[in-house]
């Protein structure tokens, strides 16, 4: 449609991967409870599958000691990705009040815009400043 209207587009595809390993169990507790109503036996169960996780490092036959996790979902099991979009769905409202297009399917982002050749830079300078709002909401801080 933007080539119709004579625009061109950016696409800026992210892969937030890395981020099923860095949910803060804080923060996905808590968002599950005011933002999705759960609460009760079933916020206690998902509270009891994240807790009381721990891992190993092993490097040439030689296994660390365990340690608990503190963050992070399991990836592997049906709950994961699960947790996963519920915990970064505020995201696609950070992103809609920029008036950046996007798509989300669990962990790829595609931001994407369409603009006028002469206007290359402004749109550009748009995109840079919403992956700096999307870092930022990336980086747990509060329970927001």
């Amino acid at each position: 449609m933007a080539v119709g209207h004579q625009q061109v587009s950016c696409l800026c595809l992210l892969d937030i991967s890395a981020a099923f390993d860095t949910i803060d169990h804080t923060i996905l507790t808590h968002r599950l409870s005011s933002s999705f109503g759960i609460s009760g036996t079933a916020l206690s169960w998902i509270k009891s599958y994240l807790t009381s996780r721990s891992f190993t490092v092993n490097v040439a036959g030689h296994t660390s000691n365990p340690q608990t996790l503190t963050c992070g979902v399991p990836q592997g099991s049906v709950l994961g990705p699960l947790l996963f979009i519920l915990y970064t769905a505020p995201l696609s409202k950070l992103i809609s009040s920029s008036s950046v297009d996007h798509h989300l399917y669990a962990d790829d982002t595609q931001l994407f815009i369409s603009f006028s050749p002469h206007s290359l830079q402004d749109a550009l300078n748009h995109i840079r400043n919403t992956i700096t709002q999307i870092s930022g909401w990336m980086t747990p801080i509060s329970y927001a």
